[in-house]
């Protein structure tokens, strides 16, 4: 029996109603399988759009601040926490074998063969009497005793 046989057994009156049935059946297959999902799709992308707009704002905010501390002349602060770095390691007679600033205002030293005891000193002092905050230290046994090497990160006080 085909779909048309089949159709053809009602009356026209049970037909319409399977028509009807049907049209309705495909409105809703159209709605659920089609639209929704672009509906939905069409929303998030909103909403990406609004969280894209927000994070530019603040990138505009954060780039306008930058410009305004570097015309201040708040870039100085690396070169004054080197100077500052330089003269109290040579006042204490103890030299890094490297510094480096990083991008969020802290320093780190690298010692490699340094006496324990001076390390410290060092350490209270630039705390005590300049301000700089020490953000981590690690510290390892060196070849010799009393002899140590260390790695010091460092920031401005608040």
């Amino acid at each position: 029996m085909t779909v048309q046989e089949w159709f053809q057994k009602y009356t026209q009156r049970e037909q319409i109603y399977l028509l009807a049935v049907a049209a309705v059946v495909a409105l809703y297959l159209l709605l659920v399988v089609i639209w929704q999902p672009i509906a939905g799709m069409r929303n998030e992308m909103a909403a990406r759009n609004v969280l894209v707009a927000e994070q530019l704002a603040r990138v505009k905010a954060m780039a306008s601040e930058l410009q305004a501390l570097k015309s201040s002349g708040a870039g100085q602060h690396s070169l004054n926490m080197n100077q500052l770095i330089n003269s109290s390691t040579n006042q204490f007679g103890i030299r890094p074998s490297r510094i480096q600033p990083n991008s969020r205002g802290e320093t780190q030293l690298r010692f490699e063969a340094v006496e324990f005891s001076k390390l410290l000193q060092w350490l209270h002092g630039i705390e005590a009497t300049e301000g700089v905050v020490i953000r981590e230290v690690a510290i390892n046994r060196g070849d010799k005793g009393g002899i140590v090497k260390a790695t010091i990160r460092l920031g401005q006080g608040a």
